[in-house]
């Protein structure tokens, strides 16, 4: 474990910065919050995509090679929203924590630039050089896909009165020089974690190798760094789906049946919460409910054709994903469920995208099959492009839509 492990009000913080936005009144606990970081930390790596077999043995893959790519190249991982278009990586550090998982990202990929300058030695200090994480590169091996995997000892840097942090510094190096990068205090202990993290996933053999290698220095753990991409929309519906329970933070199992938005994990709780949940509980019975058809495929789509869903989240690295248009799923049965209205870009609305927090469900909703209702619900975004609105199926390309009953905070999916 990092010396100084992430408080709560920081683990939210960090959490958000990627995306991953709980309520703020949440309870749950501190060890839910951490297996969230490190499943958010895993999702941003796409580690089950691209390591396929544990323990992780880099030595065991083929060397990088630099000839098509460099390896700054290869870990670029921004999505469209975040795209900035800079040649290399800035140094500036962001003491902002809203800004951590960004500026982490940042400082990873500067590791990348790094290397390709041929420079393997780098150190992590904080902007008020109380502490670092000095790491060392020991090769860069190939994955498949050509997705880099960087092989890396690191070590924590806690200087004291008698050891300053530059003396530390030396004591490490094998080199003469390394290259400093300036980190806050919580993307630091977000780098530890993460290091920690995959470094718990190496074959054994690894460690004593690494115990065993010439260095200044004892204290040196292995562990190996992936490109971080941003987090999609599918990926953070996963991650937000169970904000806890409303009293005790516990897994939950149900929800009010009035308004669909307060979660339990017990009848007891939700007893306890009535006091204070009735007054801002908004029934689902007095909603208005409004039939709508769906079709799987637009107009001019051929049936059985193929369809694109493209994300400002999704990393630019990947292709979007195309799939077979498959028949209307009946996933939810007759339950209540939230959908997301979707409008196109650029266009007049002539159609929107409907799709459930998983997109197990989605489908087109045409403004000729109800040009009126249609209307009603793009002027309910109030000029955005999307909405979430309650839907409850009726028949196998019939909807119900519950128009006048937004949900209490918008879901990030």
């Amino acid at each position: 474990m990092t010396s100084k492990p992430i408080s709560r009000d920081d683990l939210l913080v960090l959490l958000s910065s990627m995306g991953v936005v709980l309520p703020k009144d949440n309870k749950l606990p501190e060890e839910e919050l951490n297996k969230r970081l490190k499943e958010a930390l895993d999702t941003s790596q796409e580690y089950s995509d691209v390591i396929k077999k544990e323990p992780v043995d880099p030595l065991s893959l083929p060397k990088w090679s630099s000839e098509e790519k460099t390896l700054y190249q290869a870990s670029q991982r921004d999505s469209l929203l975040e795209n900035l278009g800079a040649s290399f990586p800035s140094n500036a550090v962001s003491l902002a924590k809203e800004y951590t998982f960004k500026e982490m990202k940042q400082t990873l990929l500067g590791v990348a630039y790094t290397y390709d300058l041929g420079v393997k030695e780098i150190s992590f200090l904080t902007h008020d050089d109380t502490w670092g994480i000095f790491i060392r590169i020991i090769g860069v091996y190939c994955l498949k896909n050509d997705i880099p995997l960087t092989y890396i000892l690191y070590k924590e840097l806690k200087p004291t009165s008698d050891t300053p942090l530059d003396v530390l510094r030396r004591q490490v190096r094998l080199e003469q020089d390394d290259v400093t990068s300036r980190i806050s205090d919580l993307e630091g202990r977000a780098i530890l974690t993460l290091f920690e993290q995959n470094g718990a996933r190496l074959d054994p053999k690894l460690l004593q190798l690494a115990e065993s290698q010439t260095v200044k220095h004892s204290g040196f753990r292995p562990s190996f760094i992936l490109p971080l991409c941003p987090i999609n929309m599918r990926n953070l519906g996963s991650l937000t789906k169970d904000p806890g329970c409303e009293v005790c933070g516990k897994k939950t199992t149900s929800r009010c049946v009035q308004c669909m938005t307060a979660v339990y994990c017990s009848k007891e709780c939700q007893r306890e919460d009535w006091r204070t949940h009735k007054s801002a509980c908004k029934s689902m019975k007095g909603g208005s409910w409004h039939p709508i058809t769906v079709t799987t495929t637009m107009p001019g789509m051929p049936s059985g054709g193929f369809l694109s869903n493209i994300n400002t989240r999704d990393s630019l690295h990947r292709h979007p994903r195309t799939q077979k248009i498959p028949s209307i799923p009946n996933s939810q049965g007759t339950k209540i469920f939230l959908a997301k209205f979707q409008v196109p870009l650029g266009n007049t609305a002539s159609q929107m995208m409907i799709y459930d927090r998983q997109k197990d469900f989605q489908v087109f909703w045409m403004r000729n099959t109800n040009p009126k209702l249609f209307d009603e619900a793009h002027r309910s975004m109030q000029g955005r492009m999307k909405m979430y609105r309650w839907m409850k199926r009726i028949s196998d390309n019939q909807y119900a839509i519950c128009l006048d009953r937004a949900p209490e905070q918008d879901p990030l999916w």
